[in-house]
């Protein structure tokens, strides 16, 4: 199954995001190779971003939003307007915190 892999380590709230995050792309009529462009980054990279093979993570978030040329703080009230009180669990097992460097 088609990033089955990878994608289990995300959340349901981050695959429904990332799935409205390519429903933007497509509604502005922006390929994946032109976003690619516009984020200076390889087609690959857009590509695993939107099957939940890569993970985003904030600040590539918001460049990836700029680039579609949409409200990142918009983006997120409507995408996520039931947010949890909790961080969910991923559907993997989880790994507990990284250890403190001394």
């Amino acid at each position: 199954q088609r990033g089955s892999m990878a994608g289990t380590q995300h959340t349901k709230e981050y695959r429904d995001l990332m799935r409205a995050l390519t429903g933007l792309r497509n509604e502005r009529g922006i390929s994946q190779k032109e976003l690619s462009v516009l984020l200076k980054k390889p087609p690959s990279y857009v590509a695993k971003v939107e099957l939940c093979e890569r993970r985003l993570d904030i600040i590539e978030f918001c460049i990836w939003i700029n680039a579609l040329n949409f409200d990142p703080i918009e983006f997120l009230r409507t995408h996520l307007p039931g947010m949890p009180n909790g961080i969910p669990k991923s559907s993997s097992s989880a790994k507990g915190p990284p250890t403190p460097s001394t």
